[in-house]
């Protein structure tokens, strides 16, 4: 809302001693919980009636030939014969002032960091940015409880706008091309932001104009009688005011510690319940937590009263727009060979394929007691997947043709186990997933936990998926298709008994090449123009994939 002088007073100011007056625009943002509402009244004439937290007049004239009063007074008042607070100030004929009031009443009520109720002035204030395309920003703190801070852009501009800004001052303009932006605060004897929030000045039209960006509200809430939480507003020089909105990333909690003792925990995102009762070799969904803060993960017990009965904790931060996956795993215990310290392992996440017929996969090391660990794929791309995966370790994302294959499992160099990644099967076209191992081995030296295997979670909260014995890839792959010849350097023939309703051939980083729909048997292909190398060839027949490595010469 837009708070103007009234038309009373508009006379009178226009009438007062040939019009030596000073302009000054009021910002209410004492966060004080008793003047949520306020009046505020030029000697005897109401100027601002009813003017909430986080609101602001327009510019206003004020009588500069003598000194100004200003009364804040109950947002009922009709006189000012019993204000809560006055404020004389002497001003300057012709100078443009902002005045922003905060502080709180009363210093015998429940706030951590009692700073006494104020107006704070800066002279030369703007109606307007100085050059066309332009916005020009001076910052104002009003955070009671939060310490000296500095504001930087981390979306456009990548610098910090101001380095050391204390209770009730403002900084310097700046002039920045008017965009869509992103102001992180941050707090200077703490390495987390105190919040990161977008201020996207394009998207609102706020080219050529003054603003006031404004930092108000309490840091701990809790600890100040519950009053308002830490904002940023943007305020025009008009009075408009845009509340900006916390800027947030996400994370995906995977649960992948074998320790039998942790089949089932609470997880606790500073100090409020995240994520209830999540089970072993279980998934969430993606979280959204506000980006840059101090993100504190507590895991307890389910049985737990609380975070209060935690056995770990480790502070943790998502950038703006990130999507992250965190994997609890080690082990909580000491009756287990070897001891692997429970741990958050923490990296960036996909929640879909790069390319929409593919499944995107990345791959961890979970088992504490399985060595260093390799993939390879051997029915089709007869290529290694992943190589020399530690624990605790993540791969880089690889991006496969959506298809059933055959995987070789290598522990330190030799082959462990043989599972079938049957993609197709689990419809993951289009997907990112998470494919891990997990549990133990040697379940007897291990606190007889769940035994090992391959697993893998999709972005989407869930149980995690084993993978399944080889055999169920040969067992969708009958003989109802030829493939011939293969190698080949010209044409390739396809015949099969079934209908042909799409071709595809893929290169060897997962990328399309070819697409041929509504095909009829036998049907050819002139591969003449494809470079030499390995491909592979995916033929969906009555709506199954079947994929065979294809080498042109």
């Amino acid at each position: 809302m837009k708070f103007t002088v009234s038309f009373t007073a508009f006379l009178l100011f226009n009438g007062l001693i040939n019009a030596q007056n000073a302009s000054v625009q009021l910002v209410h943002a004492i966060a004080d919980t008793s003047l949520h509402t306020i009046d505020i009244w030029l000697s005897n004439t109401k100027i601002a009636d009813n003017i909430s937290f986080r609101q602001s007049t327009g510019i206003i004239s004020f009588p500069a030939v003598i000194e100004a009063e200003l009364r804040i007074c109950d947002s009922s008042s009709t006189d000012t014969l019993n204000p809560i607070f006055i404020y004389r100030d002497s001003l300057t004929v012709g100078e443009k002032y902002v005045m922003i009031a905060s502080g709180i009443l009363d210093s015998t009520v429940s706030y951590s960091h009692f700073k006494p109720l104020n107006f704070y002035r800066t002279p030369e204030a703007r109606e307007f940015s100085l050059f066309s395309g332009y916005s020009d920003v001076i910052f104002h703190h009003a955070v009671t409880d939060l310490e000296r801070i500095s504001i930087s852009e981390t979306r456009e501009l990548y610098t910090e706008l101001e380095s050391d800004l204390g209770y009730s001052e403002f900084s310097e303009y700046s002039e920045i091309e008017t965009s869509n932006y992103r102001f992180r605060l941050k707090q200077l004897n703490n390495q987390f932001a105190a919040g990161e929030f977008d201020a996207f000045l394009a998207s609102n039209n706020l080219e050529d104009s003054s603003l006031i960006v404004l930092v108000s509200g309490f840091e701990n809430p809790d600890s100040n009688s519950n009053g308002p939480s830490l904002a940023v507003d943007v305020i025009t020089s008009q009075g408009n005011a845009y509340s900006l909105p916390i800027s947030n990333g996400k994370i995906q909690f995977l649960h992948n510690s074998a320790d039998p003792e942790l089949a089932e925990i609470d997880l606790y995102v500073n100090e409020a319940l995240g994520i209830n009762s999540f089970d072993f070799q279980s998934a969430s969904g993606s979280l959204t937590f506000p980006s840059g803060i101090e993100l504190v993960i507590k895991l307890s017990s389910d049985s737990a009263s609380g975070p209060n009965e935690s056995f770990f904790s480790k502070s943790i931060n998502v950038n703006a727009s990130e999507e992250l996956i965190a994997i609890i795993s080690g082990l909580n215990g000491s009756n287990f060979d070897p001891i692997v310290p429970l741990d958050i392992y923490m990296s960036e996440a996909q929640t879909s394929a790069s390319i929409g017929s593919n499944t995107d996969i990345i791959f961890f090391n979970a088992s504490t007691d399985f060595g260093s660990a390799g993939l390879k794929e051997t029915s089709i791309l007869n290529s290694d997947l992943f190589s020399d995966v530690n624990y605790g370790e993540f791969s880089s994302y690889i991006s496969l043709p959506t298809a059933n294959y055959k995987v070789d499992l290598f522990s330190n160099g030799e082959k462990f186990s043989s599972s079938g990644l049957n993609l197709d099967n689990y419809s993951l076209s289009g997907a990112a997933i998470t494919l891990m191992t997990s549990a133990f081995v040697d379940t007897a030296a291990n606190s007889n936990g769940e035994e090992f295997g391959l697993w893998f979670a999709r972005s989407s909260a869930g149980k995690f998926t084993k993978l399944s014995s080889p055999l169920s890839i040969e067992s969708t792959q009958k003989n109802k298709l030829r493939i011939f010849p293969n190698p080949s350097s010209s044409i390739i023939n396809i015949e099969s008994s079934e209908n042909i309703e799409v071709v595809n051939i893929f290169n060897f980083l997962g990328q399309s090449v070819m697409t041929e729909t509504n095909c009829k048997s036998p049907k050819q292909i002139d591969v003449r123009h494809f470079p030499k190398g390995v491909y592979i060839l995916t033929i969906t027949l009555n709506g199954k994939a079947q994929s065979e490595r294809l080498i042109i010469e």
